[in-house]
């Protein structure tokens, strides 16, 4: 067996909005006030091999980003337990929290905000591994040089601040700021969204090459299913807090089982597809602040029946590491999802 890196288990997220102060007025005042509660994650479980690239895909405010953080340990969660090589990481003290930490590493959408604008490269990438004692801080420049070479910079630019990069040079300084201190895993959450299509594919080359050169693990969160598709080994499909399938790329891609992998797979552009209007998935996006009950996707979903409406589907294996959560799959006779992906449909 592989061995596993991290892992999620049961991993629950509510973040708590506080009443502002008009609320707290209106409150003293008589007026009925909630404190509203946001169900970001909702029993989560996630599994990551060593070595493996895991393509984390949902809609937006889907959770996936906050999953992200929370296995980066940027963020507790607030049920559950997020372990590291087999150790929860709450548990861990001393070096081996410290060592953690530095395992792994998160990379942000937005370079230019994550970047430190009053900063130099040589501190932003140096920084961090000569004030963990990775380095001596003599050997500081020529670390930051041989690692913007690495990632196909310049290695001239040491001295240079970050608003005189373009954006996919400063992505590329967030992803060096990163290999500074020796990481062993990737959180990629969102990281070329933000970039040109043909910056994207030179990232993306960028972050195949290092898992090769480096051995890396990588969590790759993304809503685009075409650059999954190209990177990743395995994929994980989130919605409204909840994992609902998840396997390998070519049973998620070929095979889907849940009616909404389903809908957005059979929304990806394509050569076959050019005749077709696309459309988006019929119904408003619940709100995490009352999701419904049940399954969290039977109000858009076009095959829900009466138990959907009820009872939380549970990740059932279907076999090949192929999981899903969906009620029809204790039906007789369940829909065949393919016929929609192939390009029937509206034209």
């Amino acid at each position: 067996m592989s061995e596993i890196f991290a892992e999620a288990r049961n991993v629950s997220k509510r973040f708590t909005h506080e009443p502002d102060f008009a609320e707290r007025i209106a409150s003293k005042l008589g007026a009925v006030s909630t404190r509203k509660v946001v169900h970001a994650l909702d029993g989560v479980d996630l599994t990551i091999e060593k070595g493996e690239v895991v393509g984390l895909v949902g809609e937006s405010g889907c959770g996936k980003s906050t999953l992200g953080r929370i296995i980066a340990g940027m963020i507790p969660a607030t049920e559950g337990d997020v372990l590291v090589k087999g150790e929860k990481r709450d548990s861990l003290r001393g070096q081996a929290a410290r060592e953690a930490r530095l395992k792994t590493q998160i990379i942000f959408q937005d370079p230019m905000s994550s970047l430190n604008p009053r900063k130099r490269v040589l501190d932003i990438v140096g920084e961090a591994p000569v004030a963990h004692g990775l380095i001596k801080r003599g050997e500081k420049r020529k670390l930051v040089e041989d690692l913007l070479e690495t990632v196909g910079l310049d290695p001239s630019m040491t001295d240079r601040y970050p608003h005189q990069f373009s954006g996919g040079q400063r992505q590329r300084l967030g992803i060096a700021r990163a290999l500074a201190v020796k990481p062993e895993f990737l959180v990629c959450d969102e990281s070329i969204a933000a970039l040109d299509i043909s910056i994207q594919a030179q990232v993306i080359n960028l972050f195949m090459d290092l898992r090769k050169s480096f051995d890396l693990t990588y969590l790759f969160i993304s809503h685009d299913l075409g650059v999954v598709n190209h990177i990743a080994d395995r994929v994980v499909i989130m919605y409204l807090g909840r994992v609902v399938e998840s396997g390998r790329v070519e049973d998620i891609f070929e095979r889907p089982n849940h009616p909404y992998t389903a809908a957005l797979l059979a929304e990806v552009p394509s050569i076959d597809k050019r005749h077709r209007t696309f459309t988006t998935i019929k119904g408003e996006i619940p709100s995490p602040v009352s999701p419904p009950s049940g399954c969290h996707f039977h109000p858009r979903c076009p095959h829900a029946f009466e138990r959907c409406r009820i009872e939380r589907p549970a990740l059932v294996d279907l076999g090949g590491r192929h999981q899903s959560a969906c009620h029809l799959n204790e039906l007789p006779e369940r829909p065949d999802f393919n016929m929609s992906i192939q390009g029937e449909g509206r034209v």
